[in-house]
């Protein structure tokens, strides 16, 4: 006789967001680097510019380490050339 297991998913209180992935998302960043967690509330509540969701973008790619961001070598990426924490390009 075999019993099924039903694999279950940490979940995270929805709260203000009506998509449970992005409570999640939010709570893991709160957990892991709470000084981006504003960012991604202002994201996730749609009142974020241009830019911050690029940066957030980034960090969500590189694992919200912002060296890993500095040091990124995926020029296949759109948003590579935008990418924030770079260091000043020399003219």
């Amino acid at each position: 006789m075999t019993t099924s297991t039903k694999r279950t998913r940490s979940t995270a209180p929805v709260g203000q967001f009506s998509d449970a992935k992005r409570a999640r998302m939010l709570c893991a960043v709160q957990r892991d680097t709470p000084s981006k967690a504003g960012l991604f509330r202002r994201i996730y509540a749609g009142k974020a510019s241009p830019r911050d969701v690029i940066k957030a973008q980034c960090l969500h790619c590189c694992w919200l380490e912002e060296a890993a961001i500095r040091e990124c070598t995926a020029t296949e990426c759109p948003l590579w050339d935008f990418r924030p924490y770079q260091r000043e390009r020399a003219t």
